[in-house]
C-alpha cells in the first residue's frame, strides 16, 4: 500500500468566482518505486482527476474489478470505502475538489445517478472535457495546467445550469457546525420543508439522502478531529460528535472507512 507521504499534495485555491463550487485544486507529481494503492475513506467532495501522465489502469475495488482507462475521471460522492489502484509508477495528477453541490450547479444533472462511482468525466461534461485535457497536457508546467482548468470552470460558472435550493444551502450551513447534533427532523423544521421535498433536493443536488449526508459528514468531522488531535479516547469522540455509543462509532467507521477507529489510527501511525 502507498505510504502516506506519497499522498501529500500541493493545494491551489480557485478563482474567487468559483466560491461555493470548487474548494481547491490538488496537484501531485511523484515517481514511485511500486504501483500505488490509494485508500479512499468516503470524503466529502465530488471531483475531477486529470492524469497528466496517464495511469495504466484504475481499479475501483469496492465493486466488481473494472479496468478504467479515461483521460479525465469524475469521482462521485463516496458513501462507502474504496481503493484506487494503478500499475503505473508515475503519479502526475491534478484533481479538482468540488463542493458538495458544485457539480450540480455547473451541469444541472441529477447527482444521485453518480453517487459512489468513478466514471469517465465525459458523461457529465461532454467532449469539451477531453478537449480541455488535450490543452492541459501541452501546458509548460503544472501551474499553467491548473490555470487552464480554473479558466474552464470559471467560464462554466458564468453559465451555471442550476442554482441550489434554499433548503439545501440552509441544511449545509446547519450541518457544517456539528453534524452529529442535527437530525433530519431538525433540518425539515429549520428549512420548512416536507420529508419528501428535502430528500428529493438532497438526492438531486448532492447525491444522497439528508440522513446519509449527515452520517457521512459526522464521520468526516470525527475522523478529522482524531487526525488533528491524536485522540484515542473513544468516549470523548462518541460524546463530542453525537454517536449513540461506542458500538455506533465503530460501526460508522467500518461503514465509511472499512476500518475500526483503532485500525484507522494504527494505520496512520505506521504511515500506511
Amino acid at each position: 500500500m502507498m505510504r502516506l507521504e506519497y499522498l501529500k499534495y500541493t493545494e491551489v485555491a480557485p478563482h474567487i468566482s468559483l466560491r461555493g463550487i470548487v474548494t481547491h485544486y490538488r496537484v501531485k507529481r511523484a515517481k514511485l518505486y511500486e504501483p500505488f494503492v490509494f485508500p479512499n475513506y468516503s470524503p466529502i467532495f465530488q471531483g475531477l482527476i486529470f492524469n497528466i501522465d496517464p495511469m495504466d489502469d484504475i481499479i475501483l475495488t469496492k465493486k466488481e474489478d473494472i479496468n478504467l482507462r479515461h483521460k479525465v475521471y469524475f469521482v462521485g460522492q463516496a458513501t462507502s470505502p474504496s481503493v484506487l489502484a494503478s500499475s503505473s509508477l508515475s503519479f502526475n495528477v491534478i484533481a479538482v475538489n468540488f463542493t458538495s453541490t458544485g457539480v450540480f450547479q455547473l451541469t444541472g444533472i441529477d447527482m444521485n445517478d453518480f453517487t459512489d462511482q468513478i466514471i469517465d468525466a465525459e458523461m457529465l461534461f461532454g467532449q469539451e472535457i477531453n478537449e480541455l485535457y488535450e490543452r492541459i497536457i501541452t501546458a509548460k508546467n503544472l501551474k499553467q495546467a491548473v490555470g487552464i482548468i480554473d479558466h474552464f470552470l470559471c467560464v462554466k460558472a458564468n453559465h451555471k445550469k442550476k442554482q441550489n435550493k434554499p433548503c439545501i444551502l440552509m441544511s449545509l450551513s446547519v450541518l457544517k457546525i456539528k453534524a452529529g447534533m442535527v437530525n433530519v427532523k431538525m433540518l425539515q423544521k429549520t428549512t420548512n420543508t416536507s420529508p419528501k421535498t428535502l430528500e428529493r433536493s438532497f438526492k438531486a443536488e448532492i447525491g444522497m439522502t439528508p440522513k446519509m449526508y449527515q452520517r457521512l459528514l459526522r464521520f468526516n468531522q470525527a475522523k478529522r478531529y482524531i487526525e488533528e488531535n491524536g485522540c484515542t479516547e473513544w468516549w470523548e469522540i462518541v460524546v463530542r460528535f453525537g454517536f449513540y455509543d461506542h458500538s455506533h462509532l465503530i460501526n460508522e467507521f467500518r461503514f465509511f472507512s472499512g476500518k475500526t477507529p483503532v485500525q484507522y489510527v494504527d494505520m496512520r501511525n505506521f504511515g500506511l
